[in-house]
């Protein structure tokens, strides 16, 4: 074999390896933009949705009616981090935001999203300074603190509500009780599918070395809503592709 055909097959063999090493890379970006990171320090163990009603009094009631009473459709997403057991290294959470949340118009009612209340006898208040605007931020503490927007930095939970306000109304002088959940919807001839949002937020988890963002979306309520009073759901991690900034 001649020295020219030698020095072809080594740039044909250098050309391969160029060529194999260009494809492993496409290939290694594509599954990370398909799967996204697979060793988190911390994880989303499940977010849980649980939707109802509620029922709040009118302030005016000029027929002085028993019941004259504004109907809310709820929705309370918890949002639970734990700790990757296959992660070996030490980390601490240094804060976990929710961002870019983004909610389609309902075909009734008004759409808001609140943080939890600062008082200890009620979940949410519908206290304008607790309304999100656009994300919201639980700090890295050492033992989880929902009220004051704090989680544990080995873990914890993050929780916020969207409601749908003035979906209906129910007037009436009748003497029977009333359950105030998802069944009120029936009681006011309101659809579900006339409540049906489209919703989705990006999740951050920053910890004392790296921040990963997943992007998470679902549709609310939950169904059965209006047999069942009360309705849950729930999302796995798997479910959730997150990404290294």
């Amino acid at each position: 074999m001649n020295k020219i055909v030698r020095e072809k097959l080594k740039q044909v063999f250098i050309l391969l390896i160029i060529i194999i090493g260009f494809l492993g890379a496409i290939f290694i970006m594509l599954k990370y933009k398909t799967e996204g990171e697979t060793n988190l320090p911390y994880l989303p163990s499940k977010i849980l949705i649980i939707s109802s009603a509620e029922a709040v009094s009118k302030t005016e009631n000029p027929d002085n009616n028993k019941w004259n009473l504004d109907i809310n459709q709820y929705n309370d997403i918890y949002i639970e981090i734990g700790k990757n057991g296959e992660y070996k290294k030490q980390s601490n959470i240094k804060s976990v935001k929710i961002e870019n949340i983004y909610v389609s118009q309902p075909k009734v009612g008004t759409i808001k999203k609140y943080m939890p209340a600062t008082v200890e006898d009620k979940l949410f208040t519908y206290d304008n300074n607790l309304e999100i605007v656009d994300s919201l931020t639980y700090e890295g503490a050492e033992e989880n603190d929902t009220k004051n927007l704090k989680i544990g930095n080995q873990g914890g939970t993050a929780l916020f509500r969207i409601v749908n306000e003035n979906v209906s109304e129910f007037v009436s002088n009748e003497d029977a009780e009333l359950t105030y959940n998802g069944s009120l919807l029936k009681l006011t001839n309101v659809n579900e599918e006339d409540l049906n949002v489209d919703v989705s937020f990006d999740l951050v988890i920053e910890t004392n070395k790296l921040t990963y963002r997943g992007k998470v979306s679902f549709t609310l309520p939950c169904e059965n809503l209006e047999e069942d009073g009360v309705a849950k759901k729930t999302i796995e991690y798997p479910n959730i592709v997150f990404k290294r900034e």
